[in-house]
């Protein structure tokens, strides 16, 4: 199955903001999709599914407001600054050509990869690169916005907001966790039910992009962040890591340290060439992008199966922390394959944006798998 994507990728990031996402199918009836369903919570919200979208696809209130309309019940803004922040250059997402588990993690010896004429490519087999750069717009904007996006949301949902504190030359770590806590405190003032803190983005030159493979910035950005949004659920977004060892050190500084859950995996970085070995993405700083789709999917289930194993050695429970798994959701079966490793939600980004009735195809066969669970 093929269908174009809700962000139109001929278009810069800006014009997406403004004109909105590019959908002209028909919405599910959302109490006959959810009718079925066994229901479920997740940091003490009722929600119909903990099937959710990622930050990156919702760039604002309209975006939300279409996905919530669809039946997506963890909803994430995109990643918020407490200033304005510009968008890298257009284009910001292409096609690529890349094999599903092409894109092993961390493995030093990741390919290069080409650019397709266009994004045509089967759901299972759909791979692209994103490069946006996490841009922002100013706080009085995005506040007022969020406040909005809120009002869209139906029963058994969730707002989340993504936030990145923005690292300032000659600044500190302790620097960049106040701006994070900043942000974070915003983002709750405008309505957010649930922070997400990004620690994962290739696609910024500067530190913020990998925090996640610091324990030390992971104490201490979270635990600055927790003293500022008090009891409000707190996600760490993380990327892949390779060593287990690094897993359950990063878990433990999160969980000490006041986190609620850890969401992974972000994309993976690659560097990107046109058909004829040029760079694809224009600017400084772009030849290596962030892929996701399809390819990613194997990396993703390996780092959700190290942070459930990490869960485990640690004596956690999922009240203690909970696990979201990202990373090649492009169908319903590829989220119910997440959910059967005994994650607590998963969540899809680019397969949300190419089948936007993903949440529905999800929920029946969630139902079914239910339903033949309590027959037994």
């Amino acid at each position: 199955m093929k269908t174009k994507s809700t962000y139109n990728i001929d278009l810069s990031y800006d014009d997406n903001y403004t004109q909105g996402p590019d959908f002209d199918g028909t919405l599910p009836d959302l109490a006959e999709i959810n009718r079925d369903l066994p229901g479920t919570s997740l940091f003490g919200h009722k929600l119909n599914s903990t099937l959710g979208v990622p930050a990156g696809p919702l760039l604002n209130s309209v975006y939300i407001k279409l996905y919530a309309d669809l039946g997506f019940d963890m909803l994430t803004y995109k990643t918020v600054r407490s200033q304005r922040f510009a968008a890298h250059p257009f284009p910001n997402v292409l096609a690529v050509a890349a094999e599903t588990g092409q894109m092993q993690g961390e493995s030093a010896e990741k390919p290069t990869l080409y650019t397709l004429p266009n994004d045509s490519n089967p759901l299972d087999s759909l791979s692209i690169t994103n490069s946006f750069g996490m841009p922002s717009r100013d706080p009085q904007t995005w506040m007022a916005d969020v406040a909005k996006a809120k009002t869209f949301l139906h029963n058994g949902q969730m707002l989340v907001v993504s936030v990145v504190g923005t690292a300032k030359h000659g600044g500190t770590l302790h620097d960049l966790a106040d701006d994070f806590a900043l942000t974070g405190k915003m983002a709750v003032e405008a309505g957010a039910e649930v922070i997400e803190a990004n620690f994962s983005c290739p696609n910024v030159q500067s530190g913020e992009g990998s925090l996640y493979q610091s324990p030390e910035a992971v104490r201490i950005i979270t635990s600055t962040m927790r003293k500022s949004l008090g009891n409000v659920p707190l996600i760490l977004k993380m990327g892949y890591l390779a060593d287990d060892n690094l897993v359950l050190e990063v878990m433990r500084e999160a969980v000490q340290n006041g986190a609620s859950a850890l969401s992974a995996i972000n994309t993976i970085p690659a560097k990107v060439l046109t058909a004829d070995g040029q760079q694809a993405l224009p600017g400084e700083g772009r030849l290596t992008s962030g892929i996701c789709g399809a390819t990613i999917k194997p990396a993703g289930l390996a780092m959700a199966r190290k942070l459930l194993d990490a869960r485990s050695i640690l004596g956690l429970k999922p009240e203690d922390l909970t696990l979201i798994g990202v990373g090649g959701v492009m169908t319903a079966t590829d989220a119910l394959e997440y959910l059967n490793l005994g994650l607590d939600g998963v969540q899809s980004g680019t397969g949300a944006m190419w089948n936007p009735a993903l949440a529905a195809e999800f929920k029946q066969l969630y139902s079914k798998r239910e339903a033949t669970v309590s027959a037994r």
